[in-house]
């Protein structure tokens, strides 16, 4: 028999939300939940089971210190805002200390762009702090070579963030060393751009970065919401300009690469994502099934070749716009990996639905 594994992305923890006041970059409500799930996997396989969270748990651009977003992040920055996620969700904490409380489970962590900082040795041990119960430090590790958690029965689980350039990292050159001695993160442009844009936008409107697909939500918000576009619109120009065209050394150079790098950067991330998955996973040899996360859109397809894509959506609360998927809130959605008794693996997605609540407390309604 071998592991049991649960794979789970994009819950976008971020400090928590205090009874009564509001909390606009607070997006996850499902601690008791998710306690529910590890509680229920906790025990259930002779092997013991392994719990992947595949980037994006933590909401950490979402975070402020010192009353501002940092741009540049050091490592004390990383894991004071690890700190402060993790102090704001306290059953979330406690509930992996009991699933590692199995001697026989193990936890593995995938950065992914909003968690990127993950990457930094401090944010880890911050983590390790609030989650490992005692002697359980050892079950939990953190995948920053690569962006790739490789199983060898020919399953990869990735964040996904790698098929957008925008959001793109050189996992060979992951921070600067400042003058001063001090380690910086590099960031890519597009968190860059969540700091700049999506987080002054979030403080008035909290659903900013829920709303599925962007280029709906934009032509919508057009017609409903002028300021928010209009102010959307200049603030990612300028950003964009800054930081991808003037970032030339040459003038000329940069203006004549805006056509290529709005094609490849910018619009890129508004349509495409499943079929970029697609295209990677048919190339790639030796491997059946693709996990992913990032996009916010559960998936489970078959391709024409037989490999499985399955993308493990969010437990954030999304508005859809596509008509295809239109005002669906999928929530709560993870892969599950189980083995049969040949060692043979079965990927599927799953919805948890736990035990039936009859009442949740609200903790802000304005």
């Amino acid at each position: 028999m071998r592991l049991t594994r649960l794979v789970l992305s994009d819950l976008h923890l971020s400090t928590g939300q205090e009874p009564g006041k509001p909390n606009p970059f607070e997006d996850f409500f499902y601690d008791d939940r998710f306690a529910e799930l590890l509680d229920h996997h906790r025990g259930g396989s002779s092997a013991g089971t392994e719990l992947v969270l595949n980037g994006d748990i933590l909401d950490l651009l979402k975070v402020k210190i010192g009353g501002r977003w940092p741009r540049e992040i050091t490592d004390e920055i990383a894991a004071e805002r690890v700190r402060l996620c993790l102090e704001g969700h306290p059953i979330f904490c406690a509930a992996i200390q009991r699933f590692l409380g199995n001697p026989l489970n193990r936890l593995t962590y995938l950065p992914g762009n909003h968690d990127i900082e993950m990457w930094l040795p401090g944010a880890q041990e911050t983590f390790i702090r609030y989650v490992a119960p005692e002697g359980g430090e050892g079950r939990i590790r953190f995948i920053t070579a690569s962006d790739t958690y490789y199983l060898p029965e020919g399953i990869q689980i990735r964040h996904g963030h790698q098929f957008e350039r925008v959001h793109r990292v050189d996992y060979r050159n992951m921070v600067t060393t400042r003058k001063d001695g001090t380690t910086v993160l590099n960031l890519p442009w597009g968190a860059l751009w969540i700091t700049d844009v999506m987080n002054p936008l979030k403080q008035s409107r909290q659903y900013i970065d829920r709303v599925q697909p962007l280029g709906r939500f934009l032509v919508a918000s057009a017609i409903f919401d002028p300021k928010l576009f209009l102010l959307f619109s200049w603030w990612s120009t300028k950003h964009f300009l800054r930081h991808r065209i003037f970032a030339f050394r040459s003038f000329w150079r940069g203006l004549l690469a805006i056509p290529s790098r709005l094609r490849e950067e910018v619009f890129e991330v508004t349509h495409g994502f499943d079929e970029r998955c697609k295209r990677v996973l048919s190339r790639t040899h030796g491997v059946h099934t693709l996990i992913v996360g990032h996009s916010h859109g559960p998936r489970f397809v078959r391709l024409p070749n037989g490999k499985i894509l399955v993308n493990t959506g969010t437990w954030m609360k999304m508005i859809n716009l596509d008509l295809h998927h239109l005002g669906q809130d999928s929530g709560l959605t993870y892969a599950l990996i189980e083995y049969d008794e040949d060692g043979a693996p079965s990927t599927r997605l799953m919805r948890w639905l736990g035990t039936r609540h009859l009442a949740e407390p609200v903790p802000y309604l304005d």
